[in-house]
Order: C-alpha cells, then structure tokens, then sequence
C-alpha cells in the first residue's frame, strides 16, 4: 500500500465521522434544560460569593474609616486639653494640668475623654488613658491611647 492509498482511506473515515455527527446533531439545536438549569446555578453560586467578598471588602473599608476619624479626634483632645506639669506662682510644688477630661462630643458622634490615676508602685507616676467611643451599627466601639506621666517635686537628686 502506497502513502496515497492511506492518506484516502482516513480521508474517508473522517468524512464518515463526521456525517454520524451531523445525523446525531440533527434535531437538537440549543442546550437542553438540564444545562441551562446547571449554568444558572453556577452562576448564582459565583454572584454569592462575589457579593459576599464585595460586602466584607467594604465592611473593612467601613472600620477602617472609623479608627481614622478615631485617631484623628485623640490627636484633636491631646492638641486641646495638652498633659501639662506646672508651677503655681507662690507655690513650691509642681501640679499636673488636664489629667481628667470630658466626656466631649465631636463630629458624628465620637467622643473624648480623658481619665488618669496614681500608680500603685509609684507616688510620682500618672497614668492616663485618653479615649474615643462612637457607635458602628449599633455596637459601641473605642479606641484608647495609654500615656505614663512621671513627675517629680522631688529634687534633690539635682
């Protein structure tokens, strides 16, 4: 057998192939039910997840903005009511300034406060807590700042 003769006869089985496909073919054009039943649930379930994701992205987007406007108001309460230590006129000793503060409103329903008590080790050392709280869908939130103010009238280690 010569190339010629076997380039013909797969020539013939391919020919052969392909008129039993269009006879399987004939009579059934378009999809039938059960595959456009499974291409909506695929694509339901893909619409589920990317509305999930999309709503998780914009709940952390959401919180984010809300511990900036938080950070942005404690630095707002420290330039206004700043910790000071100072010396009356007449008097030896030194005294701490703005130690409590607020409750104080701001935009949007944050507020600031300060609070402050001793150390218990410490006589000289304050501890001070400044605070905003605002509420995140009905669920109270806070962000909190903790400074240690050591001061002393103490001076004769000078």
């Amino acid at each position: 057998m010569g190339s010629g003769q076997r380039a013909a006869g797969s020539g013939q089985r391919a020919a052969a192939f392909a008129g039993t496909l269009r006879r399987a073919m004939v009579g059934r054009a378009g999809m039938t039910l059960i595959e456009v039943l499974m291409a909506l649930a695929i694509l339901t379930v893909s619409a589920g997840v990317l509305m999930t994701a999309t709503s998780r992205c914009l709940a952390v987007v959401r919180t984010a903005k809300n511990y900036y406007e938080a950070r942005r108001i404690l630095e707002i309460g420290e330039l206004e009511y700043p910790l000071l230590v100072v010396q009356k006129k007449g008097e030896k000793d030194l005294k701490p300034l703005n130690l409590n503060v607020g409750p104080i409103e701001y935009s949007a329903g944050y507020s600031y406060q300060r609070k402050s008590e001793r150390s218990p080790d410490k006589e000289d050392l304050m501890i001070v807590s400044s605070r905003v709280t605002w509420s995140a869908k009905g669920n109270a939130a806070f962000e909190e700042v903790t400074t240690y103010l050591y001061y002393t009238n103490d001076v004769t280690g000078f």
